[in-house]
């Protein structure tokens, strides 16, 4: 990713925060308006109503629009100078995650041996996982496409991805 595209993808999060912010709050305003509105000038009170409702769907959309990105940018190590991006992908480097996923990786480490060490190096607070190795982690363990739902065919798939992660162990 060039620094032309991380300026867009920065301002394309800007734009849909700004949305999300303006949509919910005239969600609020409409629907407000049409609790009001029913004392006072009740034929209004229904498209109001309607209304609040229509703006309240576009401002979850631009929830989930902006969620969608972030997740999507979090794949790309350049994009780690957005806030945003940074601040998603540290979650899953935490303590409490990292031994979140170390139960996953021991539910699977009967079938999958090679992630018995993974769930070790989670598990030890003595060493930092990078944010990005972090995501890789989450995705191996909870993404219904990963390798290590792909049965056989994964296995020298999952290795890769399992040694991959442990790479971003530090001390």
């Amino acid at each position: 990713m060039h620094a032309r595209a991380i300026d867009e993808a920065q301002m394309r999060l800007l734009d849909l925060r700004r949305d999300e912010v303006q949509d919910t709050a005239l969600a609020g305003v409409a629907l407000s308006a049409s609790l009001v509105s029913t004392a006072l000038c009740p034929p209004l009170a229904i498209p109001l109503f309607v209304g609040g409702l229509a703006m309240g769907t576009l401002g979850i959309r631009a929830v989930w629009r902006r969620w969608d990105l972030v997740d999507r940018l979090a794949d790309d190590r350049d994009a780690y100078a957005i806030r945003q991006v940074r601040e998603y992908a540290a979650r899953d480097a935490g303590m409490r995650r990292r031994r979140h996923y170390a139960e996953l990786a021991r539910t699977y480490a009967v079938t999958h041996p090679s992630l018995d060490e993974l769930a070790r190096d989670l598990e030890d607070p003595m060493l930092e996982l990078d944010p990005c190795a972090a995501l890789a982690c989450r995705r191996l363990l909870t993404d219904p496409t990963s390798p290590l739902f792909d049965g056989p065919h994964g296995v020298e798939e999952l290795r890769s991805s399992v040694a991959r992660i442990v790479a971003g162990f530090q001390p």
